[in-house]
C-alpha cells in the first residue's frame, strides 16, 4: 500500500486534490485507518488515477470525468480524444499568437501617432485613374475588421482552385477589393479575367463574374514588406487622403504583385483608394 503522499508523487497531482477527488468520489484510497483517518492507495489504482488526470486535462468537467471512468472508457478512445483535444489547443495557440501579433502592431501604431512618417514600408503616394476590371471572385461579409484577413485568406485559395479546375486563364495578379454595406464589409477575393470569359464559364468554376467600374481618380501606394503590415499602410493611406483635403469615394482594391506564401514578409501589394 502507498502512502497518499507516495501516490500522490507517483500520479503526478497533489495531495489536497487526491482528497478532492476521495470527496466527490472519484477516486478514493485503498483504505483508511479508522483511528488516524490516513488514507492509503494501491499501486493498481494508479490506473484509474492515471486515466482521471488524462480526462481532465481533455477538458472534461469533473463530473464528465466520474461518468467516463465509470463506463471503462477504451484506451483507443481516450487516445482519439487527446488527438482531437492536441488539434484544439494547436488552433487555439495559433489564434492566441495572431492575436498577440495584432496588439503588438497595434502598439507599433500607437506609437506612431505623433510622427508623419509610418513605420511601414510605402511608395510614394500618387494621384491616378483606375480602370474598370472584370474578375472572377467569391466573397463574404465579415462585420469585425480583425476578421478580415480570417476570412478573405481562405477565400483566395478558393477561388484560385476554382480557376485552375476549370482552366479560367487570369489576366493579372490577384486581388481583394472591400466594399461597405451598412456596419458590414463585403471582401472578395478575386482575379481578373479577359472578356472571352462569360458567366456559364464562372458558374461551372464556383466563382461569381464581376465586374468593377472605372474610378476617374484614386491614391494609390504600395507596401513593400510583410502582410501583416497592411492595417497601418491602409491607415497612412487615409491620412495622406485627409491631409489633401480628398474624401474616400468608392470600394478601395489591394492587387497582389508578389504575395509568395513561403515568403510572407516580402510582399509587395499595391492600395488603391478612389477619391473626390
Amino acid at each position: 500500500m502507498l502512502s497518499i503522499g507516495d501516490f500522490a508523487r507517483l500520479a503526478g497531482v497533489s495531495v489536497r486534490m487526491l482528497r478532492h477527488y476521495d470527496a466527490l468520489g472519484l477516486l478514493r484510497p485503498a483504505r483508511v485507518d479508522p483511528s488516524s483517518g490516513y488514507r492509503s492507495y494501491a499501486t493498481a489504482q494508479l490506473d484509474r488515477a492515471n486515466r482521471l488526470v488524462a480526462l481532465k486535462d481533455l477538458g472534461f468537467t469533473l463530473e464528465d470525468c466520474g461518468r467516463l471512468l465509470e463506463d471503462d472508457v477504451p484506451v483507443e478512445q481516450l487516445r482519439g480524444m487527446l488527438r482531437l483535444r492536441r488539434a484544439e489547443l494547436a488552433e487555439q495557440i495559433e489564434a492566441d499568437s495572431a492575436r498577440l501579433e495584432q496588439v503588438e502592431r497595434r502598439l507599433r501604431m500607437i506609437e506612431k501617432e505623433h510622427t508623419m512618417t509610418p513605420s511601414v514600408t510605402l511608395d510614394a503616394f500618387r494621384e491616378q485613374p483606375l480602370p474598370a476590371v472584370r474578375v472572377v471572385q467569391r466573397s463574404s461579409r465579415v462585420t469585425e475588421g480583425q476578421q478580415v484577413g480570417e476570412v478573405v485568406g481562405p477565400l483566395f485559395g478558393q477561388v484560385e482552385e476554382a480557376v485552375r479546375g476549370a482552366h479560367v486563364e487570369p489576366v493579372g495578379p490577384s486581388m481583394g477589393h472591400y466594399t461597405m454595406d451598412g456596419d458590414a464589409m463585403v471582401a472578395a477575393a478575386a482575379y481578373p479575367v479577359g472578356p472571352e470569359v462569360g458567366e456559364a464559364d464562372a458558374a461551372g468554376a464556383g466563382v461569381e463574374l464581376a465586374e468593377l467600374g472605372a474610378e476617374p481618380r484614386a491614391l494609390v501606394t504600395t507596401l513593400r514588406g510583410p502582410l501583416t503590415d497592411i492595417g497601418e499602410a491602409w491607415q497612412a493611406l487615409s491620412r495622406e487622403v485627409e491631409a489633401r483635403g480628398l474624401s474616400f469615394a468608392g470600394p478601395c482594391r489591394e492587387i497582389y504583385h508578389v504575395a509568395a506564401m513561403d515568403d510572407p514578409e516580402h510582399w509587395v501589394i499595391e492600395l488603391q483608394q478612389p477619391v473626390a
